[in-house]
């Protein structure tokens, strides 16, 4: 039923979402006006929307900590793609040690990011019961 009854927060999540891949898109000069499109769609349903200084709160939160995942993501990719073998190498183990912890990190952004999607469709009046377990 969420992809149907989509509240408030999933909303404000793909907005922010959708910010990022622009601004990446438009740095690497990839095609982005599909984004664009799907961005000022979402645009005009927020508009429709009474929104709040709650909302405005938690929504830059909300990109603030999709960021920081977005960030995460690469760095693990980036581990990924030189670190292919973990070796018995001291250097290794200090560089999965770091591997560890960006995950750990992308977990703990995750969970936040789930809190900010859930308070936001409470405030909004749009909220279906827990999403994540």
């Amino acid at each position: 039923m969420r992809l149907i009854n989509t509240g408030l927060g999933e909303f404000s999540d793909r907005l922010s979402i959708l910010a990022l891949k622009i601004l990446h898109g438009d740095e690497r000069g990839s095609e982005t006006a599909h984004w664009k499109t799907e961005r000022n769609a979402l645009i005009a349903k927020l508009g429709a929307r009474a929104l709040n200084a709650n909302w405005v709160e938690a929504y830059i939160e909300l990109a603030a900590v999709n960021a920081a995942i977005w960030r995460g993501e690469d760095e693990l990719r980036a581990y990924r793609a030189q670190h292919v073998e973990v070796v018995a190498d001291p250097r290794e183990l200090r560089a999965l040690t770091t591997a560890v912890q960006i995950a750990f990190n992308l977990q703990m952004w995750n969970d936040r990011r789930h809190e900010l999607i859930e308070a936001i469709n409470k405030d909004g009046g749009d909220f279906l019961g827990q999403e994540k377990l």
